[in-house]
């Protein structure tokens, strides 16, 4: 009973949020492929960009444990939910500039190498950051829901009443964008835990192998 309870809510959750999840990933892997397939035309722009990320790895400024890997990964995921408040459109943008920031860095090795060294913990954290962008976007259309509706309101009844109306609405669906947000930390949890203590030996064990 338990677990059909539990499998309820997320088929729910993906039901009601089906679009917002298409459209978070359409826009970031759409945004992989042009950072790969155009790494060229994007030199001038994203080769300081990368640089500066390897320094900062190889000066530890950006440290590889488990802690620093998700917190950082963590910022991203609240800067995407975070961006819906003002219309999905930051949500947009970093979606965006986080996946042509992946492919561009994919571009910068050889292809297998990228893969085998990302595979294992991008899984979780490539779905986590979709999920993150699905909420920013499901919050965009709740921001844009109370301001229409606030356009609507009538001066003859309470004005007090109606917005806290508005807000009761919406409130499912706040709550559907705080479960995505769970289950998008949830992953970057896992990914970080892997790519911090699993990843660097599965590099290793590939290089071996092949």
């Amino acid at each position: 009973m338990a677990r059909e309870r539990f499998e309820g809510v997320f088929s729910g959750i993906y039901r009601r949020n089906e679009t917002f999840l298409a459209l978070s990933a359409m826009i970031f892997i759409c945004s992989v492929f042009i950072g790969y397939a155009f790494a060229g035309m994007l030199e001038p722009i994203m080769a300081s960009m990368f640089g500066e990320f390897k320094r900062r790895i190889v000066e530890g400024e950006l440290k590889l444990d488990t802690i620093s890997i998700f917190l950082n990964n963590l910022k991203v995921a609240l800067v995407l939910y975070a961006g819906g408040i003002i219309f999905g459109l930051a949500t947009a943008y970093f979606l965006i500039y986080n996946g042509i920031f992946f492919g561009y860095a994919g571009s910068q090795y050889q292809i297998g190498d990228f893969i085998i060294a990302t595979i294992p913990h991008g899984v979780f954290e490539i779905f986590g950051i979709i999920i993150a962008g699905a909420a920013g976007f499901r919050l965009a259309k709740i921001v844009i829901d109370i301001l229409k509706g606030t356009l609507k309101i009538q001066s003859d009844f309470s004005v007090a009443n109606q917005l806290k109306f508005l807000l009761e609405v919406n409130y499912d669906d706040f709550k559907d964008t705080l479960i995505m947000m769970g289950i998008a930390i949830v992953l970057l949890v896992i990914a970080a835990i892997i790519e911090a203590n699993f990843t660097p030996g599965w590099i290793q064990y590939m290089k071996g192998v092949i």
